[in-house]
């Protein structure tokens, strides 16, 4: 019934999104080239932990996307900001790898 009941919440969040999409346009006259984004909130009140996000977009759209609580507490901005960067870092050197195992021309990640 669990199952059922969950089902049911899926398919009734999906009919009211019907509009919803992802449009990808081509960027910079090169379709495989995407940018990075991260950031990370300093440490929350309760347990002092920060929180770790970024975005890789490719023409105009998300191709992946995270966010977590970090693990460590940060004790200071640009600590919580470098465990950012070097996540966001991680997931740039897979999408190269990925890029370049399909085939596709060089990629050059670039991150804001």
């Amino acid at each position: 019934m669990q199952h059922v009941s969950a089902l049911k919440r899926v398919l009734h969040y999906l009919s009211g999104t019907r509009s919803y999409s992802i449009t990808y346009n081509d960027v910079l006259g090169h379709p495989n080239y995407f940018l990075g984004y991260a950031d990370a909130s300093f440490g929350n009140m309760e347990d002092l932990k920060s929180i770790t996000g970024y975005v890789f977009m490719m023409a105009s759209g998300a191709i992946t996307w995270f966010s977590k609580k970090q693990s460590i507490t940060a004790m200071s901005t640009t600590e919580a900001e470098y465990i950012a960067l070097s996540e966001a870092a991680r997931e740039a050197r897979w999408l190269r790898n990925l890029f370049s195992e399909l085939g596709f021309a060089q990629i050059l990640p670039t991150m804001i």
